[in-house]
């Protein structure tokens, strides 16, 4: 008969979903809600549009970690999160079905893919576009088996299956004879047999084990073996499943821009299940066209005044507008783009932003008559803009990256790009920044707001035409997922 899990296990199996590190443990020394035992326990488990009264954008910052991953792993472990006795099990049952793995860096992930290249089980799992669901499948139809203080992961072997597998000695027998030689299983073994010490119930199961294994004699092992019925990514550990599945390296900017926190906030969790999603720092449109032609990116973001081959790229959606950033310094006393013949602008090399300029002087060549001066970055772009007397161009969803926040500033203004020319026959439309928005940069009045004539464009997430090939169907997968979070996306850089 199944025993019920002691409530102190419960988030032992919530970490295992949600993905242990190797050197993890199904302990719940973790959270101060649930108190071990002295002794291992042993249990089976129970079954927005623009006018004149408003900006087109919204005044809200929202900050990304640095450390891509971070927040959607945080987010899994909370749901487990101050909980106590009963309530704690309820909300284990109710969200077990839907839990989802963690993420893991590309670094972490290419261990096992080297080390694991030729076993037969884990090449199984490659080839399986479905593996995470199938495993919790699986394991909702199989309830799994906890050891408190047992490791959740022993390399490519899952430590959840191993002791799952003593629920059934004949079956646990002729996995430890045909795998008798495997470093992970051993490992694990070693493991039990420490614990089976002051666990009797665990050396039991152990010793039935050992009879049905010692039993096979002199019989060949088949190292490929696995129960009737049990699928290949139930054997594996999270890392080693996670590795398993195809990377989907995307092409965004800086750390501190829009390209990845939409990345990191809403697209890592909705694709978690299929792809590694990988970020490639980058300096902006030119640079991500290069590295989606080099291979070097499977998808990317570019700025929607970007030419690019069609035949090449695909675009899969619009994840928000990006908006033309025209600041001088306010002993310029410029109020528009035109006020600026003769005088200089500084962009970063390289940049999206200097695509976008180039694009607007081919619109009106009169603007050919503003020099361009070339800085390292945005940060240096700002500061030569103040001790120059000039100006500098940016183009980014306002609010969203960090350099919003630098340009904001007194001793700089936010100038009108009011030429209609650069709407007629290109990729902008006309739209404003508000002193809602620039509070510093652009100067309001005590009861009402000013507004600031701009440009915008959007941005396109776009996928490699030789990834999408290799991948058909993970890529239409991809595209489906994407379409229905649109609005999610715009949300994450309040639009």
């Amino acid at each position: 008969m199944k025993k019920q899990i002691p409530l102190y296990g419960l988030l032992t199996l919530s970490l295992i979903f949600s993905g242990t590190t190797e050197a993890g443990s199904f302990s719940s020394s973790r959270s101060s809600s649930f108190k071990s035992s002295k002794s291992s326990s042993y249990t089976g488990s129970t079954n927005r549009s623009n006018n004149n009264r408003g900006s087109f954008f919204s005044n809200r910052n929202g900050a990304v970690s640095a450390k891509f991953g971070k927040a959607h792993n945080a987010g899994i472990e909370q749901a487990y999160a101050q909980q106590t006795g009963k309530k704690s099990f309820a909300a284990f049952q109710k969200s077990f079905p839907s839990a989802k793995p963690k993420y893991f860096p590309e670094a972490d992930l290419q261990k096992y893919r080297t080390r694991y290249a030729d076993n037969s089980i884990y090449r199984q799992a490659r080839q399986n576009r479905d593996a995470w669901q199938e495993r919790s499948r699986y394991y909702q139809s199989q309830p799994p088996i906890i050891v408190n203080g047992g490791n959740s992961s022993f390399g490519m072997l899952s430590g959840m299956f191993l002791y799952s597998l003593l629920n059934n000695s004949a079956t646990a027998g002729e996995y430890a004879f045909n795998h008798q030689h495997d470093d992970d299983y051993l490992k694990w073994r070693a493991e039990a047999d420490r614990m089976a010490k002051d666990n009797a119930e665990l050396k039991a199961q152990l010793e039935k084990l050992d009879v049905v294994k010692n039993a096979k004699g002199n019989a060949q092992p088949d190292p490929n073996w696995l129960p009737a019925g049990v699928p290949a990514a139930a054997v594996m550990s999270d890392e080693a499943l996670k590795s398993s599945q195809p990377n989907f390296n995307v092409c965004v900017g800086s750390e501190g821009g829009p390209y990845y926190k939409i990345a990191q906030t809403a697209m890592l969790p909705e694709l978690v299940e299929w792809v590694n999603l990988n970020p490639i720092i980058t300096s902006g449109t030119p640079d991500i066209l290069a590295k989606l032609a080099s291979g070097a990116c499977d998808a990317g973001f570019i700025q929607g005044d970007a030419r690019f081959d069609s035949q090449q790229l695909e675009v899969l959606f619009h994840p928000f507008l990006e908006a033309a950033h025209l600041a001088c310094s306010v002993k310029l006393n410029a109020q528009a783009i035109s006020d600026l013949s003769s005088r200089s602008i500084w962009i970063p090399k390289n940049s999206g932003s200097r695509l976008t300029w180039d694009r607007l002087v081919e619109l009106n060549p009169s603007y050919g008559k503003i020099t361009v001066k070339e800085s390292v970055n945005y940060e240096e772009a700002i500061l030569k803009a103040i001790q120059t007397q000039a100006c500098l161009f940016y183009m980014a969803a306002p609010h969203a990256a960090s350099i919003d926040r630098l340009i904001d500033r007194k001793d700089l203004n936010l100038v009108a790009i009011d030429d209609a020319h650069l709407t007629q026959n290109s990729p902008y439309q006309a739209r404003t920044l508000s002193s809602s928005d620039y509070s510093k940069a652009i100067q309001s009045s005590l009861f009402s707001n000013h507004y600031v004539p701009t440009l915008v464009t959007p941005a396109n997430f776009v996928m490699n035409a030789d990834w999408k090939a290799k991948n058909s169907d993970l890529a239409a997968k991809i595209a489906l997922k994407l379409a229905d979070i649109e609005a999610t996306l715009k949300q994450a850089v309040k639009q």
